[in-house]
C-alpha cells in the first residue's frame, strides 16, 4: 500500500497558513500592504488583546469589485501579477495571493468593500476557510477587513503566542514601519481603544517621524535627498549626537518596501566612519528608489530581504548621500534645523514686540501726580537674647586608602582558614550600622566565611591594570578587571545584583520591538539590577541601576541588553541571559588603567584566591599569570 497521501483541503490550508500567518502581527502586515497597493491615502488599524481576539484594518483605497470578492479569498488569487514575466519587475508590496486565504483559514474574517464605480458594496464572512455569509451592503469607498478569534481552530499555534502586551508590541512595530514607509498616507493606530499614534500623511517624512518617535528625535535628524543615476536616496539620518547601542532604529526601505539588508547597514556605518564612538550606531529612515527590474523582492518568504543587481552601485550611492547630509549638517545647512529655528523664532516674536512696547510705554507715559513718600522709620536692630556658642566644624581627614576608587566587597579572613566551596563565599553583606551600647552578652558561635590565602605579598600595580604579587619562588600577575569581573559575575548569578536607586528616574525611549522584549523579560532585568516600569506607549522609566554602574552608562547598558534578546544574536534564552549577566558584571567591574590603593588591591587579591577552580573571566581571558623564579633568572642568564 502506498505511503504518500493527498492531504485534505482544510489540512493543507492550515499548513499553508502557517507560512504567512505566524502571529497577529503577520495578519496586520499583510492587510496593510493590501491597503497600500490599493492606493489608499488613509489607513486605520485597530487591535484588541494583542490582536488575538480582534483586528480591523480600514482604508479608503480602490476597493474590490463585487464579482471579485469571492475570488479574492481563493489561494493564489491576486490582481498584482498575471504571468511569470511580471515576477521580474514587481512594483507592488503583495503579489503571491496568499494573504486572505491564509488568514480566513485560521480565523473568522469579515470583509466589506466598494469601488467608486459601484453604488453598493459587498459583505462577506469566511470562517475557518468556509464561506458563512455573502451579500450586498452599503458602505463607503474602500475596504474594511475584520479578523476575529485568530487561531481558534489551531490551538497548537495559540500555545506559542506570547503575552497580549508582547504581541501588541510586535503589531506596534509593524504599524510604525508601515507609516514610515509611506509618509504620503495618513496612518492611525488604535490599541485597546487608545490612540497610539496618528500621522498627517502630508508627504513629509520629518512629520511622520515626529508623530511616531517625538520631537526630540525628529529635530536631531538630518535630511537626506540625493540622486545618483537611477538611484534616488531620500529620508532622514541622525546627527552626530543621536546614536544607539544597536541597529534597532535603522529603517531601510526599497521602493517603499521595508527590507532588512546587511549591505545597507554596512553602507550607513561607512558613511558615519570616524563620526560616532565605537559601539554606537546611527539612526536612520532611508528609502532607496530604483527601477523595479533592478531589484528582486521574491527571495524571502516574508518579502523582507531583497537582492540588488548591482550591489556596489547601491552601496556607493547610499554612502555618498548620507555622508553629504552629515557634512551639510556640520556646516549648519540642515533644512530641518533651520525650519525648527524659524518656527521657534516666530513663536518668540510676540514676546520681543511686547518688551519693546513696554519700553516705549515707560519712556512716553508720565504719572499724573507725584505720590507722597512717607518718612523712613529708623528701627533699632534687636539683639538676640543670648549669644549662641560657635561650635567648631567637624573636620574629617581622609587618605586615598579611605576613599577607594571602586568599592570591593571584603571577605572575612583568618589565619587558620580552611578552603570552602565557591558558592558559599559570595553571601550578600549588609552595611555596618552603629547601634547603641547594650549589655554585654556571651558571644554566640557563628559560621565565618574563611579563605586560605597563599603566602603572596602585594608589591604594587603595573600599568594601572595588573596587580603584582611575589612569594619566595614565584611572581604572580592578576588582571584587576578580569578578576573583579569574575567576582561580580558569580555574585549576580548566585544571589542577584545589588541595586542603586537613582535620585532622578531616567526615561528611556524604546522601539516597539524593544518594548516587547522588555515586557517579556522584565523580571530578569530586575534580577540584574534594573528596576523599571512602563512610562507611556514607547518608553520606560528606570528607578534603579545595577550597583557600580555610572548613571550616564545605565541607559546604554539597558538598551544593549534588550538588543541581545531581539534575535540579532543567535542562541538559547539561557545563553542570552547568561551573556547579559556577564555584560553587567563587565560594566560594573574595575576598569583597566585604574589606580588602586594597597587596601583595594589586598581585598581584590583575597576574593580572587577565593575563586577556587576558576581561572578565567566570563569572556574566557585568564585572570592570573604566573612566573617562577627559575624562569625569571633564566631570562636574565643567571641560570644557563
Amino acid at each position: 500500500m502506498g505511503k504518500i497521501n493527498i492531504l485534505d483541503k482544510s489540512v493543507a490550508e492550515k499548513i499553508a497558513a502557517g507560512e504567512v500567518v505566524e502571529r497577529p502581527s503577520s495578519v496586520v502586515k499583510e492587510l496593510i500592504e493590501n491597503s497600500f497597493d490599493a492606493m489608499a491615502t488613509s489607513v486605520t488599524v485597530e487591535i484588541e488583546k494583542g490582536g488575538t481576539s480582534y483586528i480591523r484594518v480600514t482604508d479608503n483605497g480602490s476597493g474590490i469589485a463585487s464579482e471579485d470578492v469571492a475570488t479574492a479569498f481563493l489561494r493564489h488569487a491576486t490582481s498584482k501579477i498575471k504571468d511569470e514575466g511580471d515576477l521580474e519587475s514587481i512594483a507592488t508590496l503583495g503579489f503571491r495571493g496568499e494573504a486572505l486565504c491564509s488568514i480566513s483559514a485560521v480565523s473568522r474574517t469579515e470583509m466589506i468593500t466598494r469601488t467608486k464605480d459601484e453604488e453598493m458594496g459587498m459583505y462577506m464572512v469566511v470562517e475557518g476557510g468556509e464561506t458563512k455569509d455573502y451579500h450586498a451592503a452599503g458602505c463607503p469607498l474602500g475596504t474594511t477587513i475584520t479578523v476575529r478569534n485568530l487561531f481558534f481552530n489551531t490551538p497548537a499555534r495559540m500555545k506559542f503566542l506570547k503575552k497580549d502586551a508582547t504581541e501588541a508590541a510586535y503589531i506596534t512595530d509593524i504599524c510604525q514601519r508601515a507609516a514610515l514607509s509611506h509618509p504620503d498616507v495618513s496612518f492611525r493606530y488604535i490599541r485597546d481603544g487608545k490612540d497610539i499614534f496618528f500621522t498627517p500623511g502630508d508627504c513629509r517624512i520629518e512629520n511622520t517621524v515626529r508623530a511616531i518617535f517625538g520631537k526630540d528625535i525628529s529635530t536631531a535628524m538630518v535630511e537626506v535627498n540625493a540622486k545618483d543615476g537611477i538611484y534616488e536616496i531620500t529620508g532622514l539620518t541622525g546627527s552626530n549626537n543621536l546614536s544607539r547601542p544597536n541597529r534597532n532604529m535603522q529603517y531601510f526601505f526599497v521602493n517603499n518596501r521595508l527590507v532588512k539588508s546587511a549591505l545597507l547597514s554596512m553602507a550607513l556605518s561607512e558613511a558615519y566612519k570616524n563620526e560616532l564612538m565605537v559601539g554606537k550606531f546611527p539612526v536612520c529612515v532611508i528609502d532607496i528608489s530604483l527601477p523595479c527590474d533592478m531589484v528582486d523582492v521574491n527571495v524571502h518568504p516574508a518579502k523582507t530581504e531583497v537582492k540588488f543587481i548591482n550591489e556596489e552601485e547601491v552601496y556607493r550611492s547610499v554612502v555618498m548621500a548620507v555622508r553629504n547630509a552629515i557634512m551639510k549638517n556640520a556646516k549648519g545647512e540642515n533644512p530641518l534645523r533651520q525650519a525648527h529655528n524659524a518656527f521657534k523664532t516666530a513663536i518668540e516674536t510676540p514676546k520681543v514686540v511686547q518688551e519693546a512696547f513696554k519700553e516705549t510705554r515707560n519712556v512716553s507715559v508720565k504719572p499724573a501726580f507725584t505720590p507722597i513718600k512717607p518718612e523712613a522709620v529708623i528701627r533699632e536692630e534687636k539683639k538676640p537674647l543670648f549669644t549662641p556658642v560657635n561650635k567648631p566644624k567637624k573636620q574629617t581627614a581622609s587618605t586615598p586608602e579611605e576613599l577607594p576608587v571602586k568599592k570591593i566587597e571584603a571577605l572575612q579572613v583568618r589565619e587558620d582558614a580552611v578552603p570552602v566551596q565557591v558558592k558559599e563565599e559570595f553571601k550578600a553583606e549588609m552595611p555596618a550600622v552603629e547601634k547603641p551600647a547594650q549589655t554585654v552578652q556571651p558571644e554566640e558561635k557563628k559560621t565565618e566565611i574563611v579563605v586560605e590565602i597563599p603566602d603572596f605579598r602585594v608589591i604594587g600595580q603595573l600599568f594601572g591594570t595588573y596587580i603584582i604579587l611575589e612569594s619566595d619562588n614565584e611572581m604572580l600577575l592578576i588582571d584587576q578587571h578580569a578578576a573583579h569581573e569574575r567576582i561580580k559575575y558569580e555574585q549576580i548569578k548566585n544571589q542577584g545584583c545589588m541595586k542603586q536607586t537613582v535620585l532622578i528616574p531616567l526615561a528611556v525611549t524604546l522601539t516597539a520591538r524593544e518594548m516587547a522584549v522588555w515586557e517579556e523579560n522584565r523580571e530578569f532585568f530586575d534580577t540584574v539590577g534594573f528596576e523599571s516600569d512602563q512610562f507611556g506607549t514607547d518608553s520606560i522609566i528606570v528607578r534603579a541601576f545595577p550597583s557600580d554602574i555610572d548613571y550616564e552608562d545605565g541607559e546604554a547598558l539597558l538598551v544593549e541588553l534588550i538588543g541581545s534578546f531581539m534575535g540579532q544574536e543567535k542562541g538559547s534564552v539561557s545563553y542570552l541571559r547568561d551573556k547579559a549577566v556577564y555584560t553587567v558584571a563587565c560594566k560594573a567591574a574595575i576598569k583597566a588603567n585604574k589606580i588602586l590603593s594597597f587596601k583595594e588591591m589586598e581585598e581584590l587579591v583575597k576574593q580572587t584566591f577565593a575563586l577556587e577552580g576558576i581561572s578565567t573571566c566570563p569572556h574566557g581571558r585568564p585572570i592570573k599569570v604566573k612566573m617562577t623564579k627559575y624562569q625569571i633568572e633564566k631570562m636574565f642568564k643567571r641560570i644557563v
